[in-house]
């Protein structure tokens, strides 16, 4: 899957469970800055991504994605 179906995948998501239609996708936006973000919206997202892409995250994995950028590298290394 091209970077830019990634993306979209990611951004497509991180819109509507953090309900911020107006998000782009900047790799230093830190997951919970994001207007909306609280702990089961997070989960929530997680879950919505590891489906979109058939991957699993760890527990350890998911503790060091603070940026949009990290799940982006997180992605790549999983393909």
């Amino acid at each position: 899957m091209p970077e830019t179906e990634i993306i979209s995948t990611i951004i497509d998501n991180a819109r509507s469970i953090f309900k911020a239609p107006e998000l782009t996708y900047d790799p230093a936006i830190v997951f919970q800055e994001i207007r909306g973000f609280d702990s089961i919206q997070a989960v929530q997202f997680i879950l919505a991504i590891e489906a979109a892409f058939d991957v699993m995250f760890s527990e350890e994995e998911v503790d060091n994605m603070r940026t949009m950028g990290d799940l982006v590298a997180m992605l790549d290394q999983k393909r």
